[in-house]
């Protein structure tokens, strides 16, 4: 991680909410770029469990990588910094039961998938806003730090149509 993290010293240390909003960032570019017309929900989902998963053992590798270079690492501590970045695998939580609404409930391809797109950007705005009142900012403000990655998010739905339609 780069200076700016607001991660406490140290690799795989829990608190850093930054693997959480960059999966749910994650979950909302997969879950926009794979919407189409004849696109499988159950699919989608499997995807998003896959990719989000690779993209976590790719961040937990760099950060192990990351804590090497400062010295020797042992293999608790190399679980640790994997347990720090777990928290990206749960943007796939909402977004996957959404998803699965396809097949159990009987609800159309478009409605699961907007649905699970919707709820990755409302967990954009939820990050927003938590980070907004982690930092003790008035309610006004977090409400519109939320809005920021909401917008954020909306960006990356809008560039997907642009760039693959």
């Amino acid at each position: 991680m780069n200076g700016l993290s607001a991660r406490p010293e140290g690799p795989g240390r829990l608190g850093s909410y930054t693997p959480a909003v960059y999966g749910s960032l994650l979950v909302t570019t997969l879950v926009a770029v794979q919407w189409k017309a004849e696109v499988v929900p159950e699919l989608v989902a499997a995807s998003l469990v896959i990719s989000v998963g690779v993209f976590w053992l790719a961040h937990a590798w760099a950060e192990v990588v990351n804590g090497r270079i400062r010295g020797p690492m042992t293999l608790s501590q190399a679980w640790s910094v994997a347990l720090g970045e777990a928290t990206m695998l749960l943007a796939v939580v909402v977004p996957g039961i959404l998803l699965g609404l396809h097949r159990f409930a009987g609800i159309s391809t478009d409605l699961a998938i907007g649905l699970a797109l919707a709820a990755s950007l409302a967990q954009l705005f939820l990050w927003g806003l938590a980070v907004g009142r982690a930092a003790h900012v008035r309610w006004p403000v977090a409400i519109g730090l939320g809005i920021v990655d909401f917008g954020f998010g909306l960006a990356v739905v809008a560039l997907k149509v642009v760039v693959l339609h």
